[in-house]
């Protein structure tokens, strides 16, 4: 990063108009934050939301009951909301993740208007907690244009404003990653295990694989710490049925089981008519194949690849690499192979933060590139799509294309896979040696 003395002072001009561009798309971007997201929220013409499931697996299992029971759940729901949910219906079979229950207590503890407020405070608290994080992590200083591109940014990627409109817990397993980042980058490994620890409990499919870079990197006391925080909630959540005597395994299981066979809300294919509100790989591929056998096969494969050739790059790489860009290669690459909505793509801030590193002063074409790619997620383009679709705006000519389906409607999936190809290419260039990350 080029200092204000080091300038030439032809360029001072030029930098003071890019400060008060930047000024005025963060702003715009704040107000398209708080409109689409905690607005949304608060408005939402149904008390459903993503938070509902979490909330009252956890309440149920607080008062000793079966967090897997549709019976108990409906009970529930009509006790804390006054609103019925048929037994039939999906969303009352859980099978959440145990460590979660014990997570989302201390929510689940107070009733369901007051936790709603609470939550939103939460995933606002964990929203800034990411972009402080990252920012430190960065090196970025408090008047950087970096700074202040980075921060409108964050406000303007559409995953973070769907997420916390929807109240899911991605924000808070953002949150929670993002600040072990930063811990262990300060070498605070046991915070940072504990930390990563909570996010996978919550949703191991965000966290995992970004653990997996600690163990690469033989960060043994932050690994051990994560594996044992997830296992310790998890086992506390068990003890905790077990001594008020609750049976709740053959209901586990068999919901879990639906999930996977007769989840038709969370299905890739055409059974599921808002299948491309998700952004894992199965979605194109079985546009393409037509067999959801097939589809998984692909997006395993593909991801599978992407995970070899990244695990590669760390171990050749002898930690010359740099972290955020390693960071966020893998965990764009977990975001393909397996199920994922488009909130999950709140992890793009990871990528997002080294692009800013990279983009003032002297930009390299890699960070160029991927900040070009991570445009599409601006905006939910593909539930916009969908409505016009739905709505008759577009032509059932192109509708039923074979473009349409393949390529337009999975654009932000398409747009990931070539991220995570160009981060790994910025990740071999990176082990090649300093003087081949001249100029990319």
């Amino acid at each position: 990063m080029e200092s204000a003395a080091s300038r030439r002072p032809s360029e001072a001009p030029a930098f003071g108009r890019l400060r008060i561009i930047l000024w005025i798309l963060l702003l715009a971007a704040a107000w398209e934050f708080v409109a689409r997201g905690s607005v949304r929220f608060l408005s939402w013409p149904s008390e459903w939301s993503d938070l509902s499931q979490n909330y009252t697996a956890s309440k149920l299992w607080l008062q000793g009951q079966s967090p897997s029971d549709p019976a108990s759940f409906v009970a529930l729901w009509k006790q804390q909301v006054h609103s019925r949910l048929e037994l039939s219906d999906i969303r009352t079979h859980l099978a959440p993740p145990l460590a979660g229950l014990v997570v989302m207590a201390p929510i689940a503890a107070f009733p369901w208007k007051i936790a709603k407020v609470l939550w939103l405070l939460v995933l606002l608290i964990a929203f800034g907690a990411t972009v402080w994080a990252l920012s430190r992590v960065a090196g970025f200083g408090r008047n950087d244009l970096s700074a202040v591109a980075f921060v409108a940014a964050c406000l303007a990627l559409a995953p973070f404003q769907t997420g916390i409109s929807s109240g899911n817990p991605t924000i808070l397993v953002v949150g929670l990653c993002t600040v072990a980042i930063w811990a262990a980058h300060t070498r605070r490994d046991v915070l940072a295990g504990v930390l990563f620890g909570m996010a996978c409990g919550l949703k191991p499919q965000l966290g995992a694989l970004l653990v997996l870079y600690y163990l690469v990197r033989r960060r043994w006391h932050l690994f051990f710490t994560a594996v044992a925080t997830t296992f310790g909630l998890t086992l506390v959540a068990v003890v905790y049925l077990w001594l008020r005597g609750v049976s709740w395994t053959q209901g586990y299981l068999n919901n879990a089981r639906g999930f996977v066979s007769a989840n038709n809300i969370d299905d890739f294919s055409t059974a599921n008519p808002g299948r491309f509100n998700l952004i894992n790989l199965q979605v194109p591929m079985f546009s393409m194949t037509g067999h959801s056998s097939s589809a998984n096969l692909l997006a395993f494969a593909v991801g599978g690849c992407l995970i070899c050739a990244w695990l590669y790059w760390m171990l050749r790489g002898n930690q010359r690499e740099s972290e955020l860009l390693s960071l966020g290669a893998i965990s764009i690459i977990g975001l393909l192979p397996v199920y994922h909505r488009f909130y999950d793509a709140a992890l793009l801030v990871v990528p997002l933060c080294w692009c800013m590193t990279r983009i003032i002063g002297r930009p390299k074409k890699i960070a160029r590139m991927a900040l070009l790619l991570m445009i599409p997620f601006l905006v939910p383009g593909t539930a916009f799509l969908q409505k016009l679709a739905a709505h008759g705006q577009v032509s059932a000519a192109v509708a039923h294309s074979w473009w349409w389906d393949r390529v337009v409607m999975p654009h932000q999936t398409w747009a990931l896979l070539l991220l995570s190809l160009l981060l790994l290419y910025g990740i071999s260039q990176d082990a090649s040696g300093p003087n081949q990350e001249q100029g990319i």
